[in-house]
């Protein structure tokens, strides 16, 4: 139960997780951008409810196995288990005062660190960890966002060898809310 572990995780950073180990079928697979590591209006920008950004080349935009989870992304796979590398942002109420504390929270039960740079998300500030995990069950990076009382979790993984960086820069630089911040 590799999924599980991967939402435990989540779970120490975002209050009601439920799990739900359940693969996603083969065939729901829905969207995929083609080739382009840069960020370019050209890329596929897709909306997911209250944010929008464009889908990295080669990635596959895949049906979402959480209600919580608002976006996944696939590279090389159908699903999760036999994918290259991951995305997924889930979004639920904070279950902690600050977007730091949640994220320090997530590094500390992952041997993980928490950078000090603020990472912009359309001009909401994120932060950010990250652990040296090199299984798709345990994220590499978590960014976390609060917006009008939201917890956004932006959270990637990878395989061994695998770097996720430039996938990761991507969606955040092309990062677009859909609503002004309401508070």
């Amino acid at each position: 139960m590799k999924l599980r572990t991967y939402f435990s995780l989540a779970a120490i950073c975002v209050a009601g997780c439920t799990t739900n180990t359940a693969p996603q079928p083969a065939d729901s697979e829905v969207a995929s951008a083609s080739p382009s590591t840069e960020v370019d209006l050209s890329d596929d920008i897709q909306s997911f409810g209250d944010f929008s950004f464009s889908i990295p080349s080669g990635w596959s935009v895949v049906t979402p196995d959480r209600d919580k989870t608002k976006a996944m992304l696939l590279l090389d796979g159908t699903n999760w288990q036999n994918a290259k590398e991951m995305i997924k942002v889930d979004v639920d109420a904070p279950a902690a005062p600050t977007a730091k504390q949640l994220a320090e929270g997530f590094a500390n039960s992952t041997g993980g660190q928490v950078s000090a740079d603020a990472l912009d998300f359309d001009g909401t500030p994120g932060v950010s960890a990250s652990t040296s995990s090199t299984e798709l069950t345990t994220p590499r990076n978590m960014i976390v966002v609060y917006r009008d009382s939201h917890a956004y979790l932006l959270m990637a993984g990878a395989t061994a060898g695998v770097d996720i960086s430039d996938a990761v820069s991507h969606v955040r630089e092309s990062w677009k809310w859909t609503q002004p911040n309401a508070e």
